[in-house]
């Protein structure tokens, strides 16, 4: 028999020393943008009932699920999605309070991938939710704080692409395929596989729609794209979507964000769950997406609550491969004491080391030799030894694992 007691589950991993503090540096600079914008922390369960989700199937699939069962037998899940438990929560404990909500959450998200084994499936999220208020004056507040999150936690290096999924929903509204069809040709617009498309568009009826789909996954890049769009279908409400995606472009441009900000009309994910306003965001040098998010109007209403609401997630542990650690701290002294009876006295003086603000460690080893042992391998240069007065022994400098490592 097979023991798998010294791996980790396929898709999760250990974090160490710097990847937590990486973990923490990004978490901590998006918090702190987060509060200075007046949105509040909320926390909710790893385990969450099936029926919070059982709803949204058509965006999260059921076989992506962890699922387990309780005492009594009631079908749960690990949380495979933040923004669903947030509007659960703004139903219930939060129904009361004025509108608009402002909130932010960080948690561990897990979604299995059957198809893609080396995917991570358990991943540390931090996001924000704004609910209600203008639809329009939220998503300039939302889309321009992903952008300032992505340019600080990146330092820069950073692109956000931005669509409206009513452009793509006029289309498809417009084209004569049945629905297994059109969620085939949704899937290969995302994916930008032009030659399926190709494929399954030479079947239907070549018309307006069609073609614009045929042109949807390469209508990508500046202002230019809304010229071509605009020309391409404007019918069933697709230039009125093409109208507010260009206000939220220009709005963005005059804030001087320049060609950070691309349009992308071929981001066509969950076209069933956003209502509006979609946009990803992306570091230079890693090839998938760090920050998604999008406007989902109809998500409150599934739990009881009529609000508009738009909110975006950032990959924190994407997100930290892009962030270069700190060196790690190495205590300055190293308090030993050979007899016991010294222990609350050698305890006292490492408390007034901490107090003046040297980081000092206790040495847990019965005689000295192991104590300077230890300093020399962990590159502390000083060890104090406590007794009748204090007694300093230098190190030298040498390879301790802090030069090794």
């Amino acid at each position: 028999m097979r023991y798998y007691d010294k791996i980790t589950p396929d898709g999760t991993r250990d974090l160490l020393f710097g990847e937590c503090d990486q973990r923490s540096q990004v978490t901590k600079t998006l918090k702190d943008l987060f509060v200075a914008q007046g949105y509040r922390r909320v926390m909710t369960p790893a385990l969450e009932f099936y029926d919070v989700f059982g709803k949204a199937a058509k965006y999260l699939p059921k076989e992506s699920m962890y699922k387990l069962t309780d005492a009594k037998g009631r079908l749960m899940v690990l949380c495979p999605d933040c923004t669903a438990p947030v509007a659960r929560l703004t139903a219930t404990r939060l129904k009361g309070l004025p509108k608009p909500l402002r909130l932010y959450y960080n948690h561990n998200i897990y979604r299995g991938f059957p198809e893609r084994k080396s995917k991570s499936v358990e991943i540390n999220q931090v996001g924000i939710e704004l609910i209600g208020g203008s639809p329009l004056r939220g998503d300039l507040e939302v889309v321009e704080l992903a952008a300032r999150s992505l340019d600080k936690v990146s330092e820069g290096r950073y692109r956000l692409e931005l669509c409206h999924i009513g452009y793509f929903k006029a289309i498809m509204d417009s084209l004569d395929a049945d629905d297994d069809t059109k969620e085939e040709i949704r899937q290969l617009v995302e994916q930008k596989n032009y030659a399926a498309l190709s494929d399954i568009l030479g079947k239907a009826k070549d018309n307006k729609a069609a073609r614009a789909l045929r042109r949807l996954p390469r209508l990508f890049g500046g202002a230019e794209v809304f010229q071509e769009a605009y020309e391409l279908f404007d019918e069933n409400g697709a230039r009125e979507s093409l109208d507010y995606l260009k206000q939220i472009y220009e709005y963005l441009q005059e804030l001087g964000l320049g060609d950070k900000v691309l349009i992308d009309l071929g981001l066509v994910n969950l076209a069933e769950y956003y209502t509006g306003i979609i946009f990803r965001g992306y570091f230079r040098g890693l090839g998938e997406q760090v920050l998604s998010g999008g406007r989902y109007d109809t998500l409150l209403g599934q739990f009881g609550e009529d609000h508009c609401a738009i909110g975006f997630g950032f990959n924190v542990d994407l997100a930290s491969q892009g962030k270069e650690p700190e060196p790690e701290p190495v205590p300055k002294i190293l308090v030993f004491t050979q007899d016991l009876k010294y222990i609350p006295a050698s305890v006292q003086y490492r408390k007034e080391l901490e107090e003046k603000g040297i980081m000092a460690e206790n040495s847990v080893f019965d005689t000295l030799e192991e104590t300077l042992e230890y300093a020399r391998k962990r590159g502390i240069l000083r060890v104090h030894l406590v007794g009748e007065k204090i007694e300093e022994y230098q190190m030298e400098k040498g390879t301790g694992e802090n030069e090794t490592n």
